[in-house]
């Protein structure tokens, strides 16, 4: 089993992950990848309590994904956090190819062969037209490397749940099944602090409050 390989770390450098806010799409377990659903009641809610823990740190500066989920979340962060977010295209969700729209429930019927070698390898099978994580780890380590280079100690990226996946764990430097047991859920923000020396550190906060040490793990991958 691989391990990423790490990153440089020129100063100590703290980034906040924060993942959109519940979407319809997220609620009735439907496929976004690159498609947009707009925000539920719920995921705006998600995105002010994001805002306000954002609001007690020393943010320098924002990304977030072009994708319109992530712009409803910069919106409502905003409120507490004034700064403009820088959007790099790097952080887009994962693309999961022709399979974008359906309800997971359809993806055995619709596509039984893709589906069954995709459930059996979920790290390196990708869906008809997609990725896999290998392709995101590529852009993930180019847009982290470029913000490590930067001279902004503390950052909030704002991206989605399976990208953020991708770039926690190369940060971290997870190996194939750590990362697979890492998720992000919408009411999650995970902090990674990288000192001048040593290894990386995570905590994470629910709704707000925290920290709570490490990241959160589970089996499942229905996060897009």
């Amino acid at each position: 089993m691989s391990v990423a390989r790490p990153l440089s770390q020129p100063d100590e450098k703290i980034l906040f992950f924060v993942r959109h806010g519940q979407t319809e799409w997220n609620a009735v377990q439907r496929m976004q990848g690159r498609s947009n659903s707009p925000l539920t009641s719920l995921g705006l809610k998600q995105a002010d309590e994001s805002g306000a823990l954002l609001s007690q740190f020393p943010i320098e500066k924002l990304y977030a994904s072009p994708l319109g989920r992530v712009q409803q979340t910069v919106s409502r962060i905003r409120e507490h956090v004034p700064l403009d977010a820088i959007i790099d295209d790097r952080l887009k969700e994962w693309h999961c190819g022709e399979w974008s729209g359906s309800l997971y429930k359809e993806l055995r019927a619709n596509w039984p062969v893709e589906y069954t070698e995709w459930q059996a390898d979920r790290y390196y099978v990708r869906p008809p037209g997609g990725e896999n994580y290998p392709d995101m780890i590529i852009r993930a380590r180019s847009f982290l490397d470029d913000v490590l280079a930067t001279s902004y100690g503390v950052v909030g990226v704002i991206s989605h749940g399976m990208i953020g996946r991708v770039m926690i764990a190369t940060l971290l430097g997870l190996s194939e099944r750590g990362t697979m047991a890492l998720r992000q859920a919408n009411d999650v923000v995970i902090r990674v602090t990288i000192g001048s020396e040593g290894s990386p550190v995570a905590d994470h906060f629910i709704r707000g409050r925290g920290p709570h040490s490490g990241v959160p793990q589970t089996g499942s991958d229905r996060s897009v």
